[in-house]
């Protein structure tokens, strides 16, 4: 689960500091406000209240995007080297000084019911690694795990961490040999040596948060993971799309041979190499999701290749056709790529979706968030959703301090709750929101303005 992440100086988060030189990041969380509804929604973790869903509102560039590609970017620079992403054009340019300023990146979330927070500092620019940190925040105090400076090449971590003498000292070099490589962070190398060992477990998890557990979803991708799921008969599945309103009221998977399956694509040498096993374990039944022009192919490859293929049809009530995927409306496509996000059984898991409602009618946009608010009732899964559809501002399906709006002054986005509004819980959020009194929304000059007119 996210708690909180907080960013400064990375695209419209401009980099702040107080009187005593301290950096003063943008922060967005996800804990429990004085909101007394929907208690049901809030994970308990020790003292801290932790919400299960969270929605961003705000005017187009008024930097929603933005956070999602922060949280985003801190991930990527996790799994790989800063030499294998290129943000260095992506400090916030509001200010030229900014391009010699470090770049934060922090985020607090659970690793079992264990409360972490990790963070570094970049410089963007340099495209070099400045400082690390890791903590467990325990009922009265931060536990540090180990904290590092590069450029001083100073650092520190609990050597009672460490059970074996052997990984005890192998940690040291490790940190060290860190501060001698400008371009990684220490949580990639542990993962990267490949240390297993029970002494690294916290760093080993930590990491596959970022790999598995946290989840960034923009308009244009493709969740693969959401088409595995028709991989068996589902009838789960189908009442999900029968009670979106897809129209869609059955599916199946045709097997087909290899002859047929090479006629969908112009070169058979194409449909050649997807019918060659992916280069995985030998021993491993591998399976694939092909996605070619309207087909959706299921692949199923033993040591020789595949050795079972299916294309996914649609059945629409009475009609007597099937249907391809890609047949299907881009909103009703939308809506498949999306159902991981409702119908995954793993734990902690948490999706963060750029536009919601691209290709979806505004009911379907609610209807989609409330179907997912009842399936996770029993999981700790987290929605968090950038959107315009104001009609899920409803006090009814939401709590106050599940709804964030984003706003950008002097270049530079700011970030609050509805909860900085004393309103009732009867009140007509929508139409207050459009009306401009919590801001984020756009603000147009009248039209004789654009002839030039005053």
């Amino acid at each position: 689960m996210l708690m909180r992440f907080t960013v400064s100086n990375f695209l419209s988060f401009g980099y702040k500091s107080n009187e005593s030189g301290a950096v003063v990041p943008t922060e967005y969380h996800l804990y429990a406000g004085k909101s007394e509804q929907h208690k049901e929604r809030i994970i308990h973790y020790k003292e801290r209240k932790v919400l299960k869903f969270s929605s961003i509102y705000g005017a187009n560039a008024s930097g929603k995007t933005n956070l999602i590609t922060a949280i985003d970017a801190g991930k990527q620079i996790v799994l790989n080297t800063m030499d294998k992403v290129d943000f260095r054009d992506k400090f916030c340019r509001s200010n030229y000084a900014n391009g010699d300023a470090p770049t934060l990146f922090e985020y607090e979330f659970t690793v079992g019911d264990r409360c972490m927070a990790y963070g570094f500092t970049v410089n963007l620019k340099n495209n070099t690694v400045l400082s690390e940190w890791l903590y467990e925040m325990r009922t009265d105090e931060e536990y540090v795990i180990f904290e590092r400076v590069v450029e001083e090449e100073k650092y520190y971590f609990d050597e009672d961490l460490f059970r074996n003498e052997e990984n005890r000292e192998q940690f040291h070099f490790f940190i060290k040999d860190a501060n001698r490589i400008y371009t990684t962070l220490l949580l990639y190398e542990i993962k990267r040596r490949k240390m297993d060992d029970a002494d690294f477990y916290i760093f080993n998890k930590v990491y596959e948060w970022f790999e598995y557990k946290l989840n960034v979803i923009y308009p244009e991708t493709k969740i693969g993971a959401s088409y595995f799921l028709f991989g068996s008969d589902n009838q789960k599945l189908v009442n999900i799309l029968k009670y979106l309103d897809t129209g869609i009221t059955d599916y199946s998977m045709r097997v087909m041979n290899e002859a047929a399956f090479k006629e969908y694509f112009p070169d058979e040498s194409l449909a050649e190499k997807f019918l060659r096993k992916p280069d995985v374990d030998k021993n491993i039944k591998a399976k694939s999701i092909l996605k070619f022009g309207d087909t959706l192919f299921a692949l199923e490859y033993d040591e020789t290749g595949a050795k079972k293929i299916a294309k996914l049809l649609f059945q629409h009530g009475a009609d007597e056709s099937k249907y391809e995927y890609g047949e299907e409306s881009d909103g009703t496509q939308r809506l498949i790529e999306l159902l991981d996000v409702i119908l995954n059984d793993d734990e902690d898991k948490v999706f963060i979706i750029d536009e919601l409602n691209r290709s979806l009618h505004p009911q379907m946009t609610i209807k989609f968030v409330e179907t997912f608010l009842k399936f996770s009732e029993k999981k700790t899964t987290q929605l968090i959703i950038t959107t315009h559809e104001s009609n899920l501002m409803d006090l009814n399906i939401l709590r106050r301090d599940e709804i964030w709006f984003a706003v950008k002054e002097n270049n530079n986005t700011s970030l609050y709750t509805l909860e900085k509004f004393k309103i009732r819980y009867d009140k007509v959020v929508a139409k207050d929101y459009l009306a401009g009194r919590y801001g984020a929304v756009p603000v147009f000059k009248d039209f004789e303005y654009v002839w030039g007119q005053d």
